[in-house]
């Protein structure tokens, strides 16, 4: 079974004389320790060291009070989820949970060893005024034994706290120097697994400058956010469909600037995971309005074992849409469409348009898709489905917001407000969808309870509800439009 932990922490550098100050200063008025414990770890990667780039960490650790099989995961700086797995016999075979998890970056390579380190760890409990443990310290004396070079030892210094004032307060009365490298594994290879730098963007870039550092933050965002789906972490199935409609979003706006069959290409299995997960996420907005909704009726209101059906049903669905997710996250079109990503980043397909000032060629991707936005809500009107009228024009909202999004770096000042606006529009709109969404769920629920010999009363109450819910934000969404309307955009969006 695994266990997850999050650790914050930071490291400092130690020379082999260095003392320990007095730990019981500032927030810290008592301490416990040492304890030593002898750490013999195994850390597995694939031969080019893609976890290791990717600040990830997976080791096989002896000793200690977690020995086990671990995978260390940046959340933010110096914070980390550890994932822990218990030992098992095989000692260079990674746990198929573990292996998983780390898929979207090893895209199924094999993970083998690719050092050892060893570790004399001191450590101390420090406490604070009411006896409790506010922080740990360890001194560890560490050596790497890489599998092609000579061992290579150091000291160093650990703090790890929850608090962030009390994690600042214990590094400062050390007087240590921070550490540079921000963990052992790190220090151990060097620059051979030194994490790509986030690019910056030069004074006046170019339009293909723009769109391919977008479209690398979104493809770290697709990882990121597939390691949290495997995890069930909340809303993580959310921000992964998100990163997925901002790479589909980003291509459509950027395709002049590429080969336009390799971005369809690209577009289209977007399209296929985006698919993929709507599902699961459906399923929890549903499951999270309808809940809400039962608990705001009178008791008296509430016939039968309505709540207890609507969580069965929605659970049960809720499930099987993880699983589907699950399968296509581990199958081979998953990988073959992020290893293409990675294809796409580092050799990109430009053209000569990618070549052309930012700030003059971004503007026409802005421009189309407002226009395709105002052109949706014309047709609102005259739809014979009014709600599926209504669902176009939050999705071409969606084009617009995450284009404006896109070109911020060229155009954010310009257009911030009048993204925000757009981001309200669609917001009205997709509560109007998720009513409508949820009325249909609840005619279904409705039947199916009539035909087990229960009544219906109340589901049919729960309809009449979320039809009102999409009036209120259909004429929500009016009031937006019209505030939408009145906003001086740049005189080039007009």
């Amino acid at each position: 079974m695994a266990t997850r932990v999050r650790e914050t922490e930071r490291k400092y550098e130690a020379p082999a004389d260095f003392a320990l100050p007095d730990l019981a200063t500032g927030p810290v008025r008592s301490f416990a320790g040492p304890r030593r414990s002898d750490l013999d770890a195994t850390y597995f990667d694939t031969v080019d060291l893609r976890l290791a780039r990717a600040g990830i960490t997976l080791r096989r650790r002896t000793g200690g009070d977690d020995a086990g099989w671990h995978a260390k995961l940046p959340v933010a700086p110096h914070v980390r989820d550890e994932i822990r797995v218990p030992l098992s016999s095989a000692k260079t075979k990674v746990p198929a949970d573990l292996a998983a998890l780390v898929r979207s970056h090893t895209l199924g390579a094999p993970l083998e060893p690719v050092v050892r380190i060893t570790t004399e760890r001191d450590e101390w409990e420090l406490k604070g005024a009411d006896g409790t443990t506010i922080a740990l310290l360890a001194d560890d004396r560490v050596t790497a034994h890489p599998l092609d070079a000579e061992p290579h030892a150091w000291r160093e210094l650990e703090i790890e706290a929850t608090d962030l004032d009390v994690l600042a307060a214990v590094g400062t009365a050390l007087g240590a120097k921070p550490a540079k490298s921000t963990s052992k594994l790190a220090r151990a290879l060097g620059d051979r697994a030194r994490p790509r730098k986030p690019v910056s963007l030069p004074a006046n870039p170019t339009a293909g400058e723009v769109a391919l550092t977008y479209l690398r933050a979104q493809a770290d965002a697709l990882r990121a956010h597939d390691t949290g789906v495997r995890l069930d972490t909340d809303d993580a199935v959310h921000q992964f469909r998100v990163a997925c409609r901002r790479s589909r979003s980003a291509l459509r706006a950027f395709r002049p600037l590429f080969d336009s069959a390799r971005v369809n290409a690209l577009r289209d299995e977007l399209k296929w995971l985006g698919a993929a997960a709507s599902p699961a996420r459906d399923a929890e907005v549903l499951a999270g309005e309808l809940d809400a909704d039962v608990h705001r009726l009178p008791v008296e209101d509430v016939l039968g074992a309505v709540p207890a059906r609507i969580d069965a049903e929605l659970s049960r669905a809720a499930a099987d849409a993880r699983t589907a997710l699950l399968s296509a996250l581990d199958s081979d079109r998953h990988l073959a469409l992020l290893a293409d990503l990675d294809g796409f980043l580092d050799e990109p397909p430009v053209t000569e348009r990618a070549g052309h000032p930012a700030v003059r060629e971004l503007r026409r991707p802005v421009r189309r898709a407002w226009r395709e936005f105002a052109a949706s809500v014309a047709a609102i009107d005259a739809a014979d489905d009014r709600d599926a009228a209504l669902h176009q024009a939050r999705k071409d909202a969606k084009k617009a917001r995450y284009t404006a999004e896109a070109v911020a770096p060229v155009f954010g000042g310009k257009l911030d407000r009048w993204r925000r606006k757009v981001k309200k529009a669609q917001s009205a709109l997709g509560t109007h969808q998720d009513a409508v969404v949820a009325r249909g769920a609840l005619r279904d629920l409705g039947i199916r309870a009539h035909l087990a010999g229960d009544n219906g009363f109340t589901y049919g109450l729960l309809h009449a509800r979320q039809g009102h819910r999409a009036e209120q934000a259909e004429r929500r969404f009016t009031r937006e439009w019209k505030s939408l309307l009145g906003v001086r955009p740049p005189r080039w969006l007009r």
